[in-house]
């Protein structure tokens, strides 16, 4: 096929100049690089992109004028100003040679030569040129200079600073906390290589041709493949599309293509290449009906480091599309896979091309944001709004959902590496609320968990606990971070309950608890859960957290406690077996209760069990613990290990114990004490004893019923003494 004799008009040879000149970084390489893809492409390929899809380009009106450049060196770096007419459409990229090139769209006006020669230590040398309807800027820059841009949408001046304060170093998070931020994102700009989108409308095959090849059940089942394909249903495509593979019948090179498209699309390149290898020899002359395929074909040879022969096929493919509105963006894919086997210059002059010719279409954002891409890990405090624009308007404009998507997480990336972490967090939810099933949603969650962390830690809660009570309540999925905080559990647990809100502390606790990034503070959410359950009453969430944490950290240095807890829960209950079961072990030797009323429920339940000698252990432990007993607990202990003793027919120390309750101040149960020890010396043949209390019972006695019962004991006395 013969190449067409192009030829132009006076106005299009001007604009076929601009492209030319753009399209490499240096004329110089242009011409020294005869294997440079810009020289195939230039004049075949761009050319008519731009008379075919921008019609409108050639015979564009040139609205605005530069009328004045302010250079003022200041001691740490020299500001440049570029006034004009109208606030200014422009790029402005970094080229080799340590230069700074800006190129002013639509726009004339004097070519201020007394400027080649100005020098200071930060910039010199500023040449002024005209391409086309474009206004060019270039000028050297100090190689231990970087650059920010202050200027503004709403104002007539392009203003940059450059000096040494503005100079990216290596890669690096500017702000504390946001490392973990910071090192996902080296590794996504870096790394992520996701199949690539052609742009190119999905064709079907028709029917008619499927119908010479397959039975009619078979023509609906390959149809139900593609379909498949097409709604990015792929694991089913492939199977259906490998089962057609096998089949040695003509049907073999079709399914082959499809095959390989599905295989693209699900990452596995290798076997792509190797499907479209064996697909091209069956039937080469498909790759001229399916220009998408050719597409798909083409990355997958770039992909496995064969640059050269991907070239060639993708650069005939945009030839051959150069009549369609597509067509711009497969330029931007030939920059990407360009880009990605390291011909990062050449990559760079499509994008700039694209971006300045192709303003009406989709690939010019696209371009965009590819330029974007490659000054993402170079980004500052200083200049990343420039940056993070470009995507912000990407994401606004596109009609395209993955390129919205795209455009919007790498606004909020920068915004998260760089911005205010109350505002970057704001901007991290609303993607979320955006695309909550998209492609990045466990990349954006851990985004949200520094943030939050940030926020929390910056943020003093003492003067408005009820805002940690809403953020709680917000971020609680979000808070793998904030638990490590120093006086996290305090600090949460103080607000909620200066809020009135103990109910809802004990939900936020119980859905922190079971989280795997809660493990290192688990111990310490059980027995808050515990003490904010019991507090409002909620025995019943208490009693499982507890017999939860127990069963989870049994060497815990809390388990102790929380044993001797869970003990009270079920004694508060008379769950007595299970109280047994619970705290019978503090008899052991060695063992010690940290609480010492653990030791009254356990002789209490060992009571009503009927399990009087460890009953009487248990009590008599209590009585004998140095402090911290509840002195109300006190007579009654007196009472059920006295009783306990006695059932065992150890009435000595029964009646030592009666004696001892008979000692207590204030003891409400004097009476009934002072009648069983009566009953015991009774026993033991202490019968003048008994007598003593028993008339000192019926004598001084209050209470009715133990006066009645002590005359009763005395009248049986009598009756014994006086039988002859």
């Amino acid at each position: 096929m013969q190449t067409p004799v192009l030829r132009y008009t006076a106005t299009q040879l001007r604009h076929r100049t601009l492209i030319i000149r753009t399209l490499p970084l240096t004329k110089r390489k242009a011409q020294k690089t005869s294997s440079s893809l810009l020289r195939s492409l230039v004049g075949v390929l761009l050319l008519p992109f731009v008379l075919t899809l921008a019609p409108g380009f050639a015979s564009a009106s040139i609205p605005n004028h530069l009328y004045r450049i302010d250079i003022r060196p200041r001691k740490e770096f020299t500001r440049l100003t570029v006034r004009l007419a109208e606030p200014p459409e422009y790029l402005l990229a970094a080229i080799p040679g340590n230069r700074l090139r800006l190129v002013i769209t639509d726009t004339e006006g004097t070519l201020f030569k007394k400027f080649r020669r100005y020098s200071d230590k930060n910039i010199g040398g500023l040449a002024f040129k005209k391409r086309g309807d474009n206004l060019l800027i270039t000028f050297q820059i100090s190689r231990t200079a970087g650059w920010r841009d202050l200027s503004r949408p709403d104002i007539s001046a392009i203003t940059l600073d450059i000096g040494t304060p503005f100079k990216p170093g290596p890669p690096h998070p500017t702000l504390s906390g946001r490392e973990k931020i910071w090192s996902g994102a080296e590794k996504l700009v870096r790394d992520f290589d996701p199949p690539l989108k052609s742009e190119i409308p999905f064709t079907p095959t028709d029917r008619l041709i499927l119908k010479s090849l397959l039975s009619d059940a078979d023509q609906d089942e390959f149809i139900a493949a593609e379909a498949a394909l097409y709604k990015g249903r792929l694991i089913e495509a492939e199977e259906l599309f490998s089962r057609f593979s096998a089949l040695q019948t003509q049907i073999r090179p079709l399914s082959l293509y499809r095959l390989a498209e599905t295989w693209y699309k699900l990452q596995k390149y290798p076997q792509a290449l190797a499907a479209f290898r064996a697909a091209e020899k069956l039937w080469p002359a498909y790759l001229g009906l399916n220009p998408g395929v050719t597409f798909y074909y083409g990355d997958s040879i770039a992909r496995s480091g064969e640059l050269s022969e991907a070239r060639t096929l993708l650069a005939g493919l945009v030839a051959r599309l150069a009549d369609k509105a597509y067509a711009p963006a497969l330029l931007v894919r030939l920059g990407d896979i360009l880009t990605r086997q390291g011909h990062e210059q050449d990559g760079y002059a499509i994008y700039q091309n694209v971006a300045l010719n192709f303003k009406d279409n989709k690939a010019s954002k696209m371009a965009l944001m590819r330029i974007a891409d490659s000054e993402f890990l170079h980004s500052t405090p200083w200049n990343y709004r420039s940056i993070s624009d470009v995507y912000l308007n990407a994401s606004l404009q596109s009609g395209d959902l993955d390129m919205r998507e795209e455009a919007h997480f790498k606004y909020v990336l920068l915004e998260s590496i760089h911005g205010e972490a109350g505002e970057a967090l704001k901007q991290i939810m609303l993607f979320q609320r955006k695309f909550p099933r998209g492609v990045y949603v466990a990349v954006v969650g851990t985004i949200r968990e520094v943030l939050v962390a940030e926020v929390y830690r910056r943020t003093n809660w003492d003067k408005d606990p009820g805002a940690l009570v809403r953020f709680m309540d917000e971020q609680h999925e979000y808070l793998a971070s904030c638990v490590e905080q120093p006086h996290f559990l305090t600090t949460v647990t103080h607000a909620y309950n200066v809020a009135g809100r103990p109910i809802e502390l004990v939900k936020l606790l119980t859905a922190l608890v079971d989280r795997s990034w809660a493990a290192s503070v688990a111990p310490e959410l059980y027995v808050s859960i515990v003490d904010n359950a019991e507090l409002i009453g909620d025995t019943a969430t208490a009693e499982r957290t507890l017999e939860t944490f127990l069963n989870k950290f049994p060497a815990d240095q809390h388990a102790q406690l929380m044993t001797e807890r869970l003990g009270a829960i079920y004694f508060s209950a008379d769950k007595h077996q299970q109280v047994k079961e619970t705290l019978l072990k503090l008899l052991n030797k060695g063992e010690r209760a940290q609480q010492a009323e653990s030791y009254y429920r356990l002789g209490r339940s060992l009571w009503a069990l009927q399990l009087n000698a460890q009953a009487a252990k248990a009590m008599e432990l209590f009585l004998a613990s140095p402090s911290g007993s509840d002195a109300r607990l006190v007579p009654d202990a007196y009472f059920v290990a006295g009783s306990a003793k006695e059932n065992i027919g150890d009435r000595k120390g029964a009646l030592k114990l009666f004696e001892a309750a008979l000692k207590l101040p204030d003891n409400k149960r004097y009476e009934e004490f002072l009648y069983r020890a009566g009953q015991i010396n009774l026993r033991e043949g202490n019968t003048r004893q008994a007598k003593v209390l028993f008339e000192q019972l019926a004598k001084n006695g209050k209470d009715p019923d133990w006066q009645n019962l002590a005359r009763q004991a005395l009248t049986s006395l009598e009756s014994r003494l006086s039988r002859p």
